[in-house]
């Protein structure tokens, strides 16, 4: 049988003129191209940022690059990924990201006409020269990582970070262009588990059946950083099913010791390049490793805002926001101080954290002050509450499943409150409340709503003291960590924390509130 088939005619734009053709990807070819004319509008056009409208005719790239989609062969997949990346590059704009102009469509073609990059991409740079110098290397890198901030910021993750997909304006000048948002998503506090990217370059824990967040991007650029240079990838294989018994093993990555790195280098890709998500370095330490981040100024600027800021909320009293603000403040500084090579500037910022730790330690007093007599809904005594099983009452919570385990849930919190263990409790009251909130809503036997109502009172007021409790907590431990990232601190000894502020915290744990008893 003979099987027909349709020749697409040549891709053509009435206002462009193509070009050489630059690539093919898995559902699109790029050509190079020139814009010919000036027209204001185009009827067949969705245009986000155009070029022949958004700029001066002075100021309009002389070439464009061009990615024509046949839409005949378009899947569900590929259109899905397809409207997935229009729809990210028309909202995110970043020096380091490719910038799409306009996108277009005719009966045969889609056409998204992007910034057009002649240094070709990293892979083909990395190629020419076999393997980069740290040194070359390294602005590679802090370009990357500004756009991973970017991303982080806009709850975005890329994906399918690769060689492939970062473009090169011109190799004399490399600056970066990150490309394909085809596959980037936004991961939910759940996390995700649609296995999406290049296998080579896709994070272990994607290829498990656990979730997984976005520090996937981080192994990426691990992998990236380790193919620069080395001049090949860390792994070594003979088939895909190889590949991937190799990306999930456990076994760690070594790095080898034939081409020299300096401690900062090492130290990164090390930390990059950890299987477990957990191991792996954070993306707050990423941001600020001494390999990524030379200029302080900024990270100043930030700290210095933050504590206005906790200035601005003591002012108007929310102590609470005062103190989060103040410790966030705090934490910048001493990252600053791990890194800074000016020995009098460390010196300035060590004592500026040890009276941020004195005020700290006052705020959090204050809000202890303030918590304890807040005037919270007075707890109800047990005498008010009905018995479990409510017997008395014509309800009997043994024929009431629902309820029973709702009530089941807030004794839970009453344990767990009890054991200091505030944040659990709140989760055990807030699932006992939320049944008991919809089943008085509908209950109609006026004697049994009431009794929900008064649990739903009691409950209630349990859950906020515990969430109060628990932020109080969570600060308390994060004036804890500066103390000790501040006492570890060995790059100067010219100043220290008094070691009764090291020791203030284990003296107030001995005299936490002891209110916290089931009523």
């Amino acid at each position: 049988m003979n099987i027909r088939t349709e020749s697409l005619p040549t891709p053509t734009l009435p206002d462009y003129a193509f070009g050489e053709r630059l690539g093919a990807g898995s559902y699109g070819t790029v050509y190079k191209a020139r814009l010919i004319s000036n027209i204001p509008s185009r009827p067949a056009s969705a245009a986000c940022s155009r070029p022949s409208s958004a700029r001066p005719a002075s100021a309009l790239p002389p070439f464009y690059a061009i990615k024509c989609i046949n839409r005949k062969s378009l899947t569900k997949t590929t259109e899905d990924l397809l409207i997935n990346e229009i729809r990210l590059l028309k909202h995110i704009k970043h020096e380091n990201i490719v910038e799409m102009y306009d996108f277009q469509w005719d009966e045969n073609y889609i056409y998204i006409i992007m910034e057009y990059c002649a240094g070709g991409d990293m892979s083909m740079f990395i190629r020419s020269r076999q393997q980069l110098s740290e040194v070359r290397a390294r602005p590679f890198v802090k370009q990357i990582a500004k756009v991973l901030k970017f991303l982080k910021e806009k709850n975005l993750t890329h994906m399918d970070l690769k060689p492939e997909n970062i473009l090169l304006l011109s190799t004399d000048k490399p600056t970066l262009k990150v490309a394909d948002f085809g596959v980037a998503q936004h991961i939910g506090t759940q996390g995700s588990r649609s296995i999406r990217g290049t296998l080579m370059y896709m994070a272990p824990e994607i290829l498990s059946s656990h979730p997984y967040d976005n520090r996937v991007d981080l192994w990426s650029i691990g992998v990236i950083l380790y193919e620069c240079l080395f001049g090949r990838p860390p792994f070594v294989f003979i088939s895909i099913n190889d590949l991937i018994d190799t990306i999930k093993s456990d076994v760690p990555i070594e790095i080898p010791n034939d081409v020299r790195l300096s401690p900062e280098c090492r130290h990164l890709l090390e930390g990059l390049l950890q299987r477990d998500p957990d191991k792996r370095i954070s993306f707050t330490d990423f941001f600020r490793h001494p390999f990524i981040f030379n200029n302080h100024s900024l990270q100043i600027n930030r700290a210095n805002e933050l504590l206005k800021q906790s200035s601005d909320y003591e002012r108007s009293g929310d102590l609470q926001k005062a103190l989060g603000y103040h410790l966030r403040a705090l934490d910048e500084y001493v990252a600053i101080i791990k890194i800074d090579e000016d020995a009098d500037h460390r010196r300035s910022l060590r004592a500026k954290v040890a009276q941020g730790i004195h005020a700290a330690e006052d705020l959090k007093k204050r809000i202890r002050e303030t918590t304890g007599s807040s005037g919270l809904t007075p707890p109800i005594t047990t005498s008010t509450l009905p018995s479990p099983t409510m017997i008395h009452t014509g309800i009997d919570l043994n024929n009431d499943k629902e309820l029973l385990d709702a009530y089941q849930h807030c004794l839970n919190g009453n344990q767990l409150m009890n054991q200091f263990v505030f944040a659990q409790a709140v989760e055990e009251y807030e699932k006992g409340l939320t049944v008991m909130f919809r089943v008085s809503q509908t209950e109609t036997d006026t004697e049994k709503k009431e009794i929900l109502r008064k649990m739903i009172i009691h409950y209630l007021s349990k859950a906020e003291s515990c969430k109060q409790k628990s932020e109080t907590q969570r600060l308390d431990l994060a004036i804890e960590k500066l103390k000790l990232d501040t006492a570890n601190d060995a790059t100067v000894t010219e100043h220290t924390i008094p070691d009764e502020l090291i020791n203030s915290e284990k003296k107030q744990q001995s005299t936490l509130p002891q209110n916290c008893r089931l009523q």
